[in-house]
């Protein structure tokens, strides 16, 4: 290669060479991944202020789940439209038939827990003060349904605990065929069903837990030996009573029925 005399063609080569590494240097910054990312900014992140405010919020809320706005009375009573009409104990002992029951659990020495980690409201959502306060009065607990109201049953009685203890379906029924009945402080020895009522004599006592489960089948027939018809729903009234035909408790529970 001859060697450039001209001192103009050492100008132009070194202007080409500048151009040439210029392309490249903007080549490389045009297709460059950027170094900086942009990152969401993590509840650590968040102000002191911040973190009262979302706290407070939260605690308000629990705190409206659990009881009235105001300083209110309540008094919770049975509605009319959900009145059962019943004869006294005596009457259904007497002319009433006796039903086969199974008791699935039985711990005559348990004692009912004042309150249940599971009730708590950081939890899940969970039943007012005055809901818990009048669960506390019941001794009789009726789920008539599915698994999701029999699972709302033992929650609402307490005993969610025991919930791996009792099968209440059995080996060939289904949850949907049976009644079942969480029962504190009594022991059940008989069962005696007249038309929609439902007597559960047994002793009373000072500790204890029972439950029990009914077939549908076997309350579905009444005096006339009429069935009810595909999925009729009844209400039926269900009574702990002691054997000299005094009531201790009560529950209503509406009852569907499904011809096989």
């Amino acid at each position: 290669m001859s060697k450039l005399k001209d001192p103009v063609d050492k100008k132009k080569l070194m202007l080409y060479l500048l151009l040439i590494a210029l392309a490249f240097l903007l080549y490389d910054m045009n297709h460059r991944e950027p170094r900086v990312s942009i990152q969401a900014v993590e509840g650590s992140k968040m102000t002191e202020a911040e973190k009262l405010a979302r706290e407070n919020r939260e605690l308000m809320e629990r705190l409206g789940r659990l009881e009235p706005a105001a300083p209110v009375k309540i008094v919770t009573a049975e509605q009319p439209s959900r009145s059962v009409e019943t004869l006294p104990v005596l009457a259904v002992m007497e002319e009433g038939t006796h039903v086969q029951f199974e008791i699935l659990y039985e711990d005559p020495s348990w004692i009912r827990p004042d309150y249940q980690p599971y009730w708590h409201t950081s939890r899940k959502p969970s039943a007012s003060i005055p809901d818990r306060i009048h669960n506390s009065y019941r001794r009789l607990f009726v789920s008539a349904g599915n698994e999701i109201t029999w699972a709302e049953t033992l929650d609402d009685a307490g005993i969610a605990e025991l919930a791996k203890e009792i099968n209440l379906a059995g080996q060939e029924d289904k949850t949907e065929d049976k009644v079942a009945l969480v029962i504190f402080r009594h022991q059940v020895t008989d069962v005696i069903a007249l038309n929609n009522q439902v007597v559960l004599l047994g002793s009373p006592a000072r500790t204890g837990v029972q439950v029990i489960a009914i077939n549908k089948q076997d309350l579905a027939p009444d005096v006339s030996g009429a069935v009810p018809d595909h999925n009729n729903n009844r209400k039926y009234f269900f009574q702990m009573a002691t054997p000299d035909g005094y009531e201790v408790d009560y529950n209503i529970a509406v009852i569907s029925f499904n011809k096989k």
